[in-house]
């Protein structure tokens, strides 16, 4: 699991020696005394200076960005981290969107974009997985135990959005660190090593769907549509910018479009589709899916690809068909999997589509640039036609 960049204590969240609260306020906005320090004490005042209408001001006025080739894989990702809302910042905070990046701040971006392997956008892995810190390294990073590191207008409802996804995140640890026994145990036909993963994959989805039920409680659809979700879109598909965005500098300053931040781009539901056998009709659809995985962790997107090459779980079953238990056992897991995406598309309708119909905005799209809901609505369908019947 190292190879993939994936701890079993915390799955696909970096398992990491964290800051003590005592010292988080004080010291978050630097890596290693960086030589770029300014860059990330701007993005640690975003909350304050995005209501001061002089931040595009103070970010070109930063000395010249200085990229260090030496710096460690989660240093790197706090880099990746700050440029990325230093940029959505510059881009969405005013009324006006901007088609073009200035060169100060897209060159640094590309850069290290390119040195992390993915897009310069804001993406799940900046926004969620290299985005917290634990109140006590020797406990799990799960709500309670977790604050925000970076936060563009900050408050409750902005943190506790993504706090949901870190101590998800935390949670599908358990169903990642049984993968690799169970692909043995399923190419060798082992049916008892088979039960004793497909549990250990289903107490985690429990424990997952336990997790996203909690969403209302601190993140109101309201304040999050009109305030957390204006920040993380992309340039894709996204009315605001038809033309796409110009990284001065770069691209031979030809337009990009990228997607936007979206859960979609979240290694778990993915890697649980592929363990479990849950496939998707070739269509629009599935290519979406296939192209978030450009903006995932490059190791984290390697495997799934290996988990969906080597698993035969559902093959398994469906010979076994004779086995009550093992049966239950993996329409368990897919039936928890089916309830995560019938919640995330109950969510999608309260705090997106019923909030866009309030404000009488006609062009609904999702972060990631899609009909939002048609497409919730088929990846729920298709898993639950992966149920297994006898």
């Amino acid at each position: 699991m190292a190879d993939f960049g994936i701890s079993p204590e915390t799955g696909f969240l970096p398992d990491s020696p964290v800051l003590p609260v005592s010292a988080h306020a004080s010291s978050r906005s630097q890596v290693n005394g960086a030589p770029n320090q300014a860059w990330h004490e701007l993005a640690a005042q975003l909350p304050k200076l995005l209501l001061t209408g002089q931040y595009k001001r103070l970010l070109l006025s930063l000395p010249p960005y200085q990229f260090d080739t030496q710096l460690s894989t989660l240093d790197l990702e706090k880099e990746m981290r700050t440029l990325s809302y230093l940029g959505h910042a510059y881009l969405w905070h005013e009324s006006q969107v901007s088609d073009r990046l200035p060169a100060h701040l897209a060159q640094a971006w590309v850069k290290v974009a390119a040195a992390v392997g993915r897009p310069p956008i804001l993406s799940y892995p900046s926004y969620c997985l290299y985005n917290f810190s634990r109140l006590d390294a020797s406990q799990p990073p799960y709500i309670g135990n977790v604050v925000m590191d970076q936060n563009f207008l900050g408050g409750a409802d902005e943190d506790w959005f993504i706090l949901i996804h870190v101590d998800i995140e935390a949670r599908a640890a358990q169903a990642v660190r049984a993968i690799p026994d169970l692909l043995i145990s399923a190419t060798n036909d082992d049916g008892p090593g088979m039960k004793k993963g497909l549990r250990e994959v289903h107490e985690s989805l429990l424990r997952i769907n336990t997790t996203m039920n909690r969403m209302p409680a601190y993140c109101d659809p309201y304040i999050y549509y009109t305030r957390v979700r204006p920040y993380i879109f992309g340039t894709k598909n996204n009315p605001a910018l038809p033309g796409g965005l110009v990284y001065e500098g770069c691209f031979n300053n030809q337009p990009q479009f990228f997607r936007g931040e979206t859960g979609a781009q979240s290694s778990i539901v993915p890697t649980l589709d592929g363990l479990l056998g849950v496939s998707h009709e070739n269509d629009p659809l599935k290519e979406y899916l296939m192209e978030m995985r450009d903006y995932m962790v490059p190791a984290h997107r390697r495997f799934i690809e290996a988990v969906e090459q080597q698993s035969q779980v559902r093959t398994r079953v469906m010979e076994n068909a004779k086995d009550r238990e093992l049966t239950d056992l993996y329409n368990a897991c897919v039936d928890e999997l089916f309830r995560f995406r019938a919640k995330h598309l109950e969510y999608a309708a309260s705090y997106i589509h019923k909030q866009a119909l309030q404000a009488n905005n006609s062009t609904v799209v999702g972060t990631g640039g899609t009909p939002f809901m048609e497409y919730l609505a088929k990846h729920r369908d298709e898993t639950r036609l992966a149920l297994h019947t006898v």
